[in-house]
């Protein structure tokens, strides 16, 4: 073979070689695709060349991306054969945090259509993920602003708990003025249940032998109609004693806590505190009676929230040393929450608590001028920093709106409530 010839052939194998890489880099193929665009406010980093997955399938790629006036096209090139409806969902996707992105489309319902070659859709406008970071990153910061003497968090804690000191002080004078007679009340029901319980003691003698016929009693009483009456009136002096134990022991097992729970929403700029009493029955169970968002209705809100104001917390729950389960109305409507402390031995973590909430399950509303189908469901952590104060994070509404808020809460023991509850609650047993 010619020199001529081998320099022919190694040119010409080069060529191929140098086709085959541009085919296979330059993404060519022989399938048949179909072009139409979608446009978004933001693309969050998309690239041309970009896979299409259509409920996690590659069906194509970005053909290419430009700016339309306030919004960017994104034209895609699917494979022809893939029917896409017309009120299918187009979002960018994200392999990982870090990952490559892509463009996610959720199919839609075949009853509206598919898209044809040429058409422009709408694309929906998610917040990206590194965006969404970097807001959580300053709404901490500025969150974090809010504790110095001039913040509006601070500022309205600190109005909200003097509020509540002073409803507590009122609330404590009233119980200062009426201690008094109540204690004596309580005191002289002692001394009452001490002189029936002598008074008992000898009616039994006394009734033992007015069965048998002794004494002068026995004697002349010897109509048993007569017996059985005299019988019926002591022992009902007996039940009305031990009603009296009943009352006074019930009493000395009520403990009650002012609880006061401020929550600030940075994307609202929108404040709200909740406050109620919680009543210890027992070593374990407990009822809670109070208000959620309570705020005042002339105020304006500073930006859009969808938390329902002045509404009615109405529960019951059972508490364990690493659970807590409460049911009952929460927010004004029916629904169930779980606290779970993981960590509940250890000293430090032990303080940490995650809790779920859910309600509103029949939800169907408008609110806001946004359409609310779907539960409300809220989930969040707590952490313990001393008996009576805790803080946390919350994320309420997963379901449907997704909003961050940050949390402050406040119980502590309020005894005279305990003894004035104590003693309504067995005043009504008393009468029963």
């Amino acid at each position: 073979m010619k020199d001529e010839t081998k320099v022919g052939l190694f040119v010409l194998s080069g060529l191929l070689f140098l086709a085959t890489a541009i085919f296979l880099l330059g993404d060519f193929s022989f399938k048949s695709h179909y072009i139409f665009t979608v446009k978004f406010r933001d693309i969050a980093g998309l690239a041309d060349k970009s896979n299409i997955k259509l409920s996690g399938v590659d069906v194509g790629k970005v053909k290419d991306i430009y700016i339309d006036k306030d919004q960017v096209a994104v034209v895609l090139s699917v494979r022809r054969g893939v029917e896409i409806y017309k009120n299918s969902r187009f979002m960018i996707g994200s392999t990982s945090i870090i990952g490559s992105k892509f463009l996610q489309i959720d199919q839609g319902d075949p009853s509206s259509g598919v898209i044809s070659e040429g058409e422009i859709v709408s694309g929906e406008n998610i917040i990206s993920l590194d965006k969404a970071i970097i807001n959580a990153v300053a709404d901490l910061q500025d969150f974090m602003k809010g504790f110095n003497n001039k913040g509006e968090f601070t500022k309205n804690l600190n109005e909200a708990v003097a509020n509540l000191r002073d409803i507590s002080a009122d609330l404590s004078e009233m119980i200062a003025v009426s201690k008094p007679a109540l204690e004596k009340s309580a005191n002289n029901i002692d001394d009452i249940t001490e002189k029936i319980n002598s008074i008992l003691e000898k009616t039994d003698a006394l009734v033992a032998k007015i069965d048998k016929g002794e004494g002068p009693l026995g004697a002349l009483i010897s109509d048993k109609n007569s017996k059985d009456e005299i019988k019926q009136t002591i022992s009902n002096i007996r039940e009305t004693s031990d009603s009296i134990k009943k009352m006074m022991g019930k009493a000395s097992r009520i403990r009650t806590y002012w609880h006061l729970d401020s929550r600030y929403e940075p994307l609202s700029e929108y404040n709200m505190n909740s406050f109620g009493v919680r009543i210890y029955t027992g070593e374990n169970r407990y009822y809670y009676g109070g208000m959620s968002n309570f705020f005042n209705i002339k105020n304006k809100d500073r930006g859009i929230s969808y938390e329902e104001k002045n509404l009615v917390d109405a529960y019951m729950g059972w508490e364990r040393k690493q659970a807590d389960v409460y049911v009952g109305a929460l927010r004004g409507n029916a629904g169930a929450g779980i606290r779970y402390r993981l960590f509940y031995r250890d000293p430090l973590w032990g303080r940490l608590s995650l809790f779920l909430e859910g309600n509103d399950f029949s939800r169907n509303r408008v609110i806001k001028g946004r359409r609310f189908n779907d539960p409300r469901y809220d989930i969040g952590a707590d952490f313990k920093v001393n008996s009576a104060a805790q803080v946390g994070i919350r994320v309420s509404d997963l379901l449907e709106v997704k909003r961050v808020s940050y949390t402050a809460k406040i119980l502590f023991e309020d005894k005279d409530l305990a003894y004035l509850f104590g003693l309504a609650s067995g005043s009504s047993l008393a009468l029963k």
